[in-house]
C-alpha cells in the first residue's frame, strides 16, 4: 500500500476509485481520463483481480492500480446478506472502506471516495477546499442522511469523531459479514434464529453511525434490526413477520432514532462572497445545507468534527433531483451560444458553468453500459476508456460509419417504440456491413419526443445548444442484456463536429426507408 499510496498521492490528497468488470473498466478508466482533462492526477484504483489491473495498464500506463486478493477471496459465514447478494460485490465494498480507513487514519490523507458511475462536470477541489474547508466528511446526502459511494474525507487526526465515524464502519461491517450471530446481541433482535440477515451493508451502516453520533448514544435499528426482520420475514420466519406487522415497532426501528438525529443537524449558509467558486448555471441551487456536529458516544474527549449533507449542486443523483431543471438553465438562448466555444456548445455550459459539479447515476438500474451511453449523450466519454475489454464488444471497431438520411425519419415513427424498432433495425443493419451506425436524433415536434426526456421516462436527453440543439436517444433499458451492451453508436451531433475530417469513402449514407423496397443505401 505505501508503493500505491507513493505512485498515486499528491499534496496529501489521493482519489479512490473501486473498478470490477468490462463495463466497470471502462466507466473507470472514463473517469480517471475525465479527471485528468482537469489536471488532476492523484487516483488510486482499487480492483477485482490483477487482470483488471492490466488492461487498465494496456490502456493506461502511468494508472496506479492495486489488487487485494486476500481481502477479496477471504470466507465469509452464510448469512442470509452473504449468500442473497453477489458475493464478489459484498467483498469489494468491504475491501474500498477498509482502504478508506487506512488511507486517511495511518496515511493522514485526504481521500475523494468515488463510485465508477459519477460524472463530474467540474473540478470539486476549489469548492471542497474553500466553501467546505471546515467539513471533515463531505457526503453525498441520501435518505435518511448519507450516500456512503460518494464522499470526500479531509483534515482527519487518529482519535477524532471523523476517524471514529470511519473506524467505526468498518468494525460494524466485520462484525455483520464474519459473526452474524451476533446480531441476537442488538436490542431489538434476540427474536432472530440462523441464518441471520446481520445486515452488512455500508450505507445502511453508515447511517446508523451518523444517528448514534448526533443522539451521543449507538444505534444500529434502523440500518441492521429493521432489516433483520424484513428479510426474515421473507424467508418464512413467524417471528419477523409479527414485528413488521406492527406499525409502532417498524416506526421505532426506521424513525425511534433517526428522527431525533436530524434534529440535531445545524443549518449551514451559503457564504456568497465565493459566488465565482460557486460557478453554476442556476446560482439560486445554491441555498442552505445541513451538517452534523459529530461527536464519539461515551468519549466527550475525542475532539469534534463536522460532517457535511452536500447540496445537490455539488453531488446529485440522477436522473431525480435537481439535475434537470439546472441543466436546462444551462441550455437557454440567453448565453449566447453562436460566441461560445465549440466545447462549450456541446456540453451547454456557458463560461464552463455546470449544472452540478457531480451526478450520480446509482438510480439507473442497467449496468455500467447503459450509464456509458448516457455519459456519451452529455458529451463527456473519452474515446480512449474504450480501448480496455476489447474482448466484450459486439460491433466492430471500426472507423467505417453508415449515416441515416434525415428523410428515413419523416413517416411511420408516432411514438417511442417505433424509433426503438428503427433504431434496432439501423443497428443490425450496422452490424452486418460491419459498419458503426450515426443514430440520428429524435423528430423536433413530436409529443413522443418530449416525452422522452422527461426524467420519468428518460428514453432521451436534450443535448447541444442554440441550433444545435436535440434529443438523442438513449437505448434504455436494452442495455440489460449483456451482449446489447456491445454494440455501439456514434451520435449525429458528434458526427457532425468530426465529419470534415472523415474521408468520404469512409461513410456510408442511407436514404429514404429501410422497410420494404423503397430502402436503398448509397456510399
Amino acid at each position: 500500500l505505501a508503493r500505491a499510496v507513493a505512485a498515486s498521492a499528491a499534496d496529501g490528497e489521493v482519489m479512490l476509485l473501486c473498478v470490477g468488470g468490462s463495463g466497470a473498466m471502462r466507466t473507470g478508466l472514463n473517469l480517471v481520463l475525465n479527471f485528468r482533462a482537469m489536471g488532476l492526477y492523484h487516483m488510486l484504483v482499487l480492483a477485482l483481480e490483477r487482470d483488471v489491473c492490466t488492461s487498465l495498464w494496456d490502456a493506461l500506463p502511468s494508472l496506479a492500480c492495486v489488487w487485494w486478493p486476500r481481502r477479496l477471496e477471504a470466507p465469509r459465514p452464510a448469512s442470509l446478506y452473504n449468500t442473497m447478494f453477489n458475493k464478489v460485490a459484498l467483498a469489494f465494498f468491504e475491501a474500498r472502506k477498509v482502504l478508506l480507513e487506512r488511507l486517511v487514519v495511518k496515511h493522514r490523507l485526504n481521500v475523494l471516495h468515488l463510485d465508477a458511475d459519477t460524472i463530474w462536470f467540474a473540478n470539486p477541489y476549489p469548492v471542497l477546499k474553500t466553501v467546505y474547508r471546515d467539513h471533515a466528511i463531505v457526503v453525498q446526502a441520501d435518505n435518511p442522511f448519507a450516500n456512503a459511494g460518494i464522499l470526500y474525507v479531509q483534515n482527519v487526526a487518529p482519535g477524532d469523531s471523523a476517524a471514529w465515524v470511519l473506524e467505526e464502519l468498518n468494525r460494524r461491517i466485520d462484525r455483520f459479514t464474519y459473526r452474524p450471530e451476533s446480531v441476537k446481541e442488538l436490542p431489538s433482535s434476540g427474536w432472530s434464529t440462523p441464518p441471520h440477515f446481520a445486515n452488512a451493508d455500508e450505507q445502511a451502516n453508515l447511517n446508523d453511525i451518523i444517528a448514534s453520533s448526533l443522539n451521543g448514544a449507538p444505534t444500529f435499528a434502523a440500518g441492521v434490526e429493521f432489516y433483520e426482520a424484513r428479510f426474515k420475514k421473507d424467508k418464512g420466519s413467524q417471528e419477523a413477520a409479527k414485528r413488521m406487522q406492527d406499525g409502532r415497532w417498524t416506526r421505532k426501528q426506521q424513525q425511534g432514532d433517526v428522527a431525533p438525529a436530524r434534529q440535531r443537524l445545524v443549518s449551514v449558509k451559503p457564504d456568497h462572497s465565493l459566488d465565482k467558486v460557486v460557478h453554476l448555471c442556476k446560482m439560486d441551487s445554491w441555498g442552505a445545507v445541513s451538517a452534523a456536529p459529530l461527536r464519539v458516544p461515551g468519549n466527550a474527549s475525542a475532539p469534534a468534527a463536522s460532517l457535511l449533507l452536500a447540496p445537490e449542486w455539488l453531488f446529485s443523483h440522477f436522473p431525480y433531483g435537481i439535475f434537470f431543471p439546472a441543466y436546462r438553465v444551462c441550455h437557454a438562448a440567453s448565453w449566447g451560444w453562436a460566441s461560445l466555444s465549440p466545447l462549450e456548445q456541446r456540453l451547454c455550459m456557458p463560461g464552463f458553468r455546470v449544472p452540478t459539479v457531480m451526478v450520480h447515476m446509482a438510480g439507473l438500474r442497467n449496468g455500467q453500459w447503459g450509464r456509458r451511453g448516457v455519459m456519451r449523450a452529455f458529451g463527456v466519454w473519452h474515446e480512449e476508456a474504450d480501448k480496455v475489454a476489447p474482448e466484450t464488444w459486439v460491433s466492430p471497431r471500426t472507423k467505417r460509419l453508415l449515416v441515416a438520411g434525415p428523410d428515413m425519419l419523416r413517416a411511420g415513427l408516432a411514438s417511442m417504440s417505433d424509433f426503438d424498432a428503427f433504431a434496432a433495425r439501423l443497428l443490425l443493419l450496422g452490424l452486418l456491413l460491419g459498419r458503426r451506425v450515426v443514430m440520428p436524433p429524435l423528430p423536433k415536434d413530436a409529443r413522443w419526443a418530449e416525452r422522452a426526456i422527461e426524467p420519468r421516462h428518460l428514453r432521451a436527453i436534450e443535448v447541444g445548444c442554440g441550433p444545435d440543439k436535440q434529443r438523442v436517444w438513449l437505448p434504455m433499458p436494452h442495455f440489460k442484456e449483456p451482449w446489447c451492451s456491445g454494440v455501439d453508436f456514434l451520435y449525429e451531433i458528434d458526427y457532425r463536429a468530426v465529419a470534415p475530417s472523415i474521408p468520404p469513402s469512409d461513410v456510408s449514407h442511407i436514404r429514404r426507408r429501410i422497410q420494404g423496397r423503397e430502402g436503398s443505401i448509397h456510399q
